[in-house]
């Protein structure tokens, strides 16, 4: 999907019928539509990671990374080292959309900041502010981002927070319900367009 498919250079006709061009221009019809055919039909570009465990703020407003630990499943997309960054194969735009259960384990409420970055650099204007009540409040956050990605950019979910009792929690399963993951996060391929342009 990140290449477009490129216009059929059809052969200009003579006066007079001739098989010849009849055979020539059918071919470049037929590789045409061969190429279209496989490009509509062929996988998007797709992820989805999860982490299962619960992420902390050990420092007072320094910038923390989420990471995922787990694979859901993915195409032309892959996690790297560190697990905060998530490598995109192919240029183009995708969406990123994210889900986050916050929580606080004491005191009273308290900010919390979620924005992205690619290549270690801040995503201007997209940041988020949300603000958590108190302790044992769970509060899930969720958002997406459509961003123009360049092949082997890297994507992370930057957040932080003044009060280091703020931290995404993970929880067990129980006997009606799977377990709940601290961050969840989807990439879909949108389109190439714009990137290419």
């Amino acid at each position: 999907m990140a290449d477009n498919v490129p216009t059929p250079n059809l052969p200009v006709a003579p006066i007079q019928y001739e098989q010849r061009f009849q055979d020539q221009f059918a071919n470049v019809l037929r590789l045409f539509f061969t190429n279209l055919v496989n490009k509509i039909n062929s996988p998007i570009f797709y992820a989805s990671y999860f982490d299962t465990t619960t992420q902390t703020n050990p420092v007072a407003d320094a910038v923390n990374l989420f990471t995922f630990n787990s694979v859901k499943c993915e195409y032309q997309i892959s996690r790297g080292t560190p697990k905060s960054k998530i490598y995109i194969n192919n240029t183009g735009i995708y969406n990123f959309q994210f889900s986050v259960q916050l929580d606080k384990t004491a005191g009273g409420s308290a900010a919390v900041f979620i924005w992205p970055r690619i290549n270690g650099v801040n995503v201007s204007n997209l940041n988020s502010k949300v603000v958590i009540d108190s302790a044992n409040s769970e509060f899930i956050v969720t958002k997406n981002f459509v961003l123009i990605v360049k092949n082997n950019d890297y994507f992370e979910l930057a957040w932080q927070s003044s009060d280091t009792d703020v931290v995404a929690a993970a929880s067990a399963a129980a006997s009606n319900y799977s377990a709940i993951s601290s961050v969840i996060l989807t990439v879909t391929w949108v389109s190439n367009y714009e990137a290419n342009q």
